[in-house]
């Protein structure tokens, strides 16, 4: 045997040994575990072991102040219901998710882990100077007070004693509610789901912009075989130009009206003085919007900013009010689109798509002339001068005139006279909808590639110079009975 073999020999000799030892040590002397209050050997203390239908009131003070939470009683078709009411709310609307989450979880605190039994040292739990101090009643008489303190180190309870000194935990989602400030069990959301109604329209009157932005409920999305568009828009501005509204970029304007909900309510009352302290009596942003057929009003105030520790104010809301409810709000940031949104940047790159059956007449004007046709949209006919003509040319060509592209927007000068325009008269069941009796677009040459396209007088989009010239070529095809030709 060569010196390397016996080396090699003796090494894993020796490893052999170390396992076997090892394994000895294992089987002998296991890894102690430690302990924690979610072992099975750690005692645990029944408190409350009830129901939440059993609580007939809970009072708490806390840092915040003092509240007390009652129960009442509601008996329909012989089922009786049980909800708790707060006089501390002055009349706000509570959160019933919130209040029945804070009731049943102070109802219910059974086999909670006992951390000492007769501690004598109570500050370390913060249960010296009880950081909220809860009495809860039940309908059996019987009265269990609660003291709570600090979090554990794993932050996921809170200690809690009773009466006597014995130092238990309380997970943080069932009591949490005993640290809480009245204002946090007021109800945050204001206005009805989508599902449950349509926005109408919109008005937004904000200091910084010249004029109202108005805006129009058309129609929801269509899908009947006779159904033209080139846009898949809902609503469309009225003020302070006519155009769809995109429904990606803009969507928010109205849809945001929705479910409409407030980060926190800040003030439980509108007094003079918090209104005046939140930019409220003579607010930046007014908006009124119909929910259905409920007309509400939306003000919108000072900017709140918070430190960001780098000696940076970062904004995170707005103090906000809907007409009705007696609380002040926080507006998150992110939700308040109308404080801070650009019109112009809300347009629909296709700004002008009527549904083809609530227009009753189309009156086009090119270098050729006048072209004037009525539509029967019971009959879904199209007639020039009298005469009906092809429906599926003309539906052709109605989705070339709804279907200019902008590809930047402009709100300069023009000049000369434009080389098309297209007349849309509405049906009179229809003008409300749009907001008019009759919209006209206009093409006006920029450049040799590109034309303005204006709507009522006023320039939205730059768009490609083929769109007029195709419009103008096709018309004379259609009256002609030709086949339309392709963008």
């Amino acid at each position: 045997m060569t010196r390397g073999t016996k080396a090699i020999v003796i090494s894993a000799s020796a490893l052999a040994v170390l396992g076997v030892i090892l394994a000895v040590i294992l089987i002998f002397f296991p890894e102690k575990k430690e302990e924690s209050p979610s072992d099975e050997n750690v005692p645990t203390v029944s408190v409350t072991n009830k129901n939440r239908e059993n609580v007939e009131a809970v009072s708490v003070k806390n840092q915040f102040g003092s509240f007390l939470f009652t129960r009442v009683e509601k008996t329909e078709d012989s089922k009786t219901e049980f909800y708790w009411t707060c006089g501390q709310l002055l009349g706000a609307e509570q959160d019933e998710n919130v209040v029945n989450a804070f009731i049943g979880g102070l109802a219910t605190l059974s086999r909670q882990p006992l951390v000492e039994e007769n501690a004598e040292n109570l500050e370390k739990y913060g249960l010296e100077d009880p950081l909220s101090e809860v009495t809860v009643t039940f309908d059996d008489d019987t009265v269990t007070k609660l003291y709570f303190g600090i979090a554990n180190p794993s932050d996921t309870a809170y200690y809690f004693r009773t009466d006597d000194r014995n130092v238990l935990t309380a997970d943080k989602d069932n009591v949490s509610g005993v640290f809480k400030d009245i204002k946090d069990f007021v109800e945050l959301t204001l206005t009805e789901s989508l599902s449950d109604t349509t926005v109408e329209s919109v008005t937004i009157n904000r200091k910084d912009l010249e004029e109202a932005v108005e805006i129009r409920y058309m129609s929801d999305i269509l899908s009947d075989e006779d159904f033209v568009s080139a846009t898949s828009n809902t609503h469309r501005f009225i003020s302070p130009f006519t155009a769809e509204v995109d429904e990606s970029s803009g969507s928010a304007l109205y849809n945001s009206l929705c479910a409409l909900t407030m980060s926190r309510c800040v003030y439980l009352e509108q007094t003079d003085e918090n209104m005046e302290k939140c930019g409220l009596l003579d607010p930046f942003t007014v908006v009124e919007f119909t929910l259905g057929t409920d007309r509400k009003k939306l003000l919108i105030g000072d900017e709140i900013k918070q430190d960001t520790g780098e000696g940076l104010n970062e904004v995170t809301g707005y103090y906000a009010v809907l007409e009705g409810n007696p609380c002040i709000f926080e507006l998150p940031e992110d939700k308040a689109v109308w404080a801070t949104f650009k019109p112009e940047q809300m347009i629909s790159k296709r700004p002008l798509s009527p549904y083809i059956y609530y227009v009753e007449q189309i009156e086009i004007t090119t270098a050729d002339g006048t072209f004037v046709f009525d539509i029967d949209d019971e009959k879904k006919e199209f007639f020039y001068k009298g005469e009906e003509i092809d429906t599926d040319k003309f539906r052709s060509y109605y989705q070339q005139l709804i279907g200019s592209y902008g590809e930047e927007y402009y709100s300069g000068e023009i000049s000369g006279s434009p080389i098309f325009s297209v007349k849309f008269k509405y049906a009179e069941k229809y003008e409300e909808k749009y907001g008019c009796k009759e919209n006209l677009v206009e093409f006006y040459k920029a450049d040799e590639r590109k034309n303005i396209a204006v709507i009522d007088g006023k320039p939205i989009f730059k768009v490609n110079a083929i769109y007029a010239e195709r419009l103008c070529e096709n018309v004379i095809r259609l009256i002609n009975g030709e086949d339309i030709i392709k963008m």
